[in-house]
Parts: structure tokens; C-alpha cells; sequence
């Protein structure tokens, strides 16, 4: 069973890849791998943005549009209302800090900072009950918040009420050129989620539309679907680069 962090593989995915969404049921599969036949269990925890704040409302519609996407692809969505406290922030786009930057005005406007409560909780939470209610053999967390570290020592503490032993794992996003694999400490392995996965089970699709234009999206259901349409984009896109580099044809 694969329990994902949303919120952070959101942000880690971002600034690795350059692109937050991935197909979670396609990353439950690569992970699970051959180990398993039947369908992969596959949780996705996240912050909910608040329909009561004028300013979030179509950051809710656009996350809802995405939550119920997974849910028709198998996934169980696990939220918690986002919790907000006002703060100052501004509008303006800055520079890079550096010793020859020149000062900078901005305009600083109060506004309600959004930030998840209970998530990692949460799943850690459920790691720990699953387990001793012997609903998985093998647990994998998609994550890089150390809180969630601290599931391996509970499970460990609480082995003498387990019903047979249980393996956790870990799935972290890793930059191109990693020297050696990276690892989480406790965890029995650390799967790397590598660009090229990543460019495998991106999910592309535009949940910022309106209304008229929306229209929920067939995605990939398995990796074998991903890997053609993957391979059939690349020979597509390939294909135009080829005759847009051709040059104008010459008449007899």
C-alpha cells in the first residue's frame, strides 16, 4: 500500500522537474512493481483550500476537479481543511538575493496565509493502524517530511502486536545526476522517483479552466497505457521537429 504526502511531492516535484502533478496511481504501480498482481492500495493525503474565503474558491474548484480524478483512478483521498492566519505579503515579482542587487520597494498587502494542519498525522497514523490491523504487507510513504520519519520506530515498537512482520519503505523525488541513490533513515529501502519516472506519469492536464471548458480527462490506467502514449508524444513530437527542420522544398 502506497501512502502519499500530496502537498510535499506537490512542492519537492516542482522544484526538481519543474512540473507538481504526477498520476498517483501510476507511481503506486512503479513502486509496488511485480510484488503484487492485484490493484495496488493507494492513499493521497492533502490540505483542502476553505470555500468560506472568497480568494480560495477557485483554488478549491480546481482542487476538487483533481481529487476526483484520482478517485476514478482507484486512489482514496484523505484532506483536512487548510487552516489560515493572516500575514503580509506583496505582489511583486523580486530578484535573487546577492551581494550587487540594488534595494527594492514593494507594496506589502495583508492576506491569509493557507497552511496544512494534521496531514502527516494523519497518514502517519494510518501507517501505524493499517499495520496492526494486518491490512498490508509492504507500506510505502512518498515523502520528504521528517516527521514522517518516525513511523519505522513506532511499527518497530509495536511489533509484538503485529500479526506477521510488516516492510516500510520510502519513495523520494531526486534531481538528474544523483552520484549515489538517496536513502531514508529507518525504512527498509528508499525508492528514487528519477525525471525520467517523472516524465512517465506527469500528469498534464489543466484543472484551472472554467466551467465551459472543463471536462474531466482519460488519463493512462496503467504503466503499459503510459509508456505508449509516452512513446507515441515522443515519436509525434520528434516527427514535427524533423520536418519543421527540413527547410522549403525545391521545385523540379
Amino acid at each position: 500500500m502506497v501512502f502519499i504526502d500530496g502537498q510535499n511531492l506537490y512542492k519537492t516535484s516542482e522544484e526538481l522537474f519543474g512540473h507538481p502533478l504526477c498520476h498517483p496511481h501510476l507511481l503506486a504501480q512503479h513502486l509496488a512493481g511485480p510484488r503484487t498482481k492485484n490493484r495496488v492500495g493507494c492513499r493521497f493525503y492533502s490540505g483542502r483550500p476553505s470555500q468560506n474565503i472568497p480568494a480560495e474558491r477557485r483554488k478549491l474548484r480546481n482542487f476538487d476537479r483533481r481529487m476526483n480524478v484520482l478517485r476514478t483512478n482507484g486512489v482514496t483521498v484523505e484532506t483536512r481543511p487548510l487552516r489560515y492566519h493572516w500575514d503580509w505579503g506583496h505582489r511583486e515579482d523580486l530578484p535573487e538575493p546577492g551581494p550587487d542587487v540594488k534595494p527594492q520597494k514593494v507594496t506589502m498587502h495583508p492576506w491569509q496565509r493557507p497552511q496544512e494542519k494534521g496531514i502527516d498525522q494523519c497518514l502517519a497514523l494510518d501507517v501505524v493502524e493499517f499495520a496492526l490491523t494486518d491490512l498490508f504487507e509492504v507500506a510505502i510513504v512518498v515523502s520528504l517530511d521528517r516527521d514522517l520519519f518516525e513511523i519505522p520506530r513506532t511499527v518497530r515498537n509495536l511489533r509484538r502486536y503485529l500479526q506477521h512482520p510488516v516492510r516500510l519503505e520510502a519513495a523520494v523525488p531526486v534531481p538528474e545526476g544523483l552520484e549515489s541513490p538517496k536513502t531514508i533513515s529507518g525504512f527498509s529501502h528508499t525508492h528514487q522517483i528519477t525525471p525520467e519516472l517523472f516524465g512517465l506519469i506527469r500528469d498534464d492536464t489543466d484543472y484551472t479552466v472554467d466551467d465551459a471548458s472543463w471536462s474531466p480527462p482519460t488519463v493512462p490506467r496503467t504503466l503499459d497505457e503510459a509508456r505508449q502514449a509516452f512513446d507515441s508524444s515522443t515519436a509525434s513530437s520528434e516527427t514535427s521537429s524533423f520536418q519543421g527542420s527540413a527547410g522549403p522544398s525545391v521545385p523540379a
